[in-house]
């Protein structure tokens, strides 16, 4: 069955792809191309948490870390200076972002829906909001995104980092990223671009394959 799109409002088609597991149903929008996986296949929030903590992203893993470096440098230090407020929205059994963050001088909140259910974060306003392999696992993109872009300052950002969408359908089939079964929603550049400029946003970043930066217009 089609519904509108989560991220644009048109109507989306359904498609399905099958292993020898299993059968899933995804609706792509024919517009702005974002994917998300039918929601009769959403794990369960206990097995969500199981799979996260499957996860190696902790201090002790050197590849982690140089993961995350990168999206500091190439999503915050360049448009945010020490000492800006942010949000770590998604941030996981262990803030590692967040941390080193601090550390650097910025000022950090942290919320994850699973690891750190804060509720102060949702009155206050921020420099920068950060979703770092956070956006995939989002089930109500377009209302999350929207709540959060509302909490962002004028010449503030939005940086964010998931992997884009590979060009063709015919290479979604076999990309390694759809298999986590708690990845649920997929974007092109194209549709987070037209969403955040909706908002009131600009472009300020585009780091392929993963990672861009939205700066609020300053009224």
């Amino acid at each position: 069955m089609s519904m509108k799109c989560p991220m644009c409002g048109e109507p989306t088609t359904v498609f399905s792809l099958s292993t020898k597991k299993s059968t899933l149903a995804y609706h792509r929008c024919g517009r702005c191309g974002f994917i998300s996986l039918g929601k009769q296949h959403f794990v369960t929030q206990a097995e969500e948490k199981a799979r996260y903590l499957l996860h190696r992203n902790d201090m002790s893993n050197p590849g982690y870390m140089a993961f995350l470096h990168t999206f500091i440098m190439k999503a915050i230090a360049p448009f945010k200076a020490p000492g800006c407020s942010m949000l770590d929205f998604g941030s996981g059994p262990a803030p590692i972002l967040a941390r080193k963050l601090e550390e650097a001088g910025y000022r950090c909140d942290v919320y994850d829906s699973v690891f750190a259910k804060t509720r102060l974060w949702r009155k206050r306003r921020y420099d920068a909001i950060l979703l770092h392999e956070v956006a995939e696992h989002l089930r109500v993109p377009g209302t999350t995104l929207a709540f959060l872009a509302a909490l962002v300052d004028e010449g503030g950002i939005m940086a964010i980092r998931t992997r884009f969408l590979p060009d063709s359908l015919e290479d979604f089939g076999p990309w390694w990223y759809r298999m986590d079964p708690t990845h649920v929603s997929f974007y092109s550049v194209r549709c987070l671009v037209d969403y955040f400029s909706a908002r009131g946003f600009s472009l300020l970043g585009l780091s392929e394959p993963d990672i861009v930066v939205f700066q609020r217009r300053e009224a």
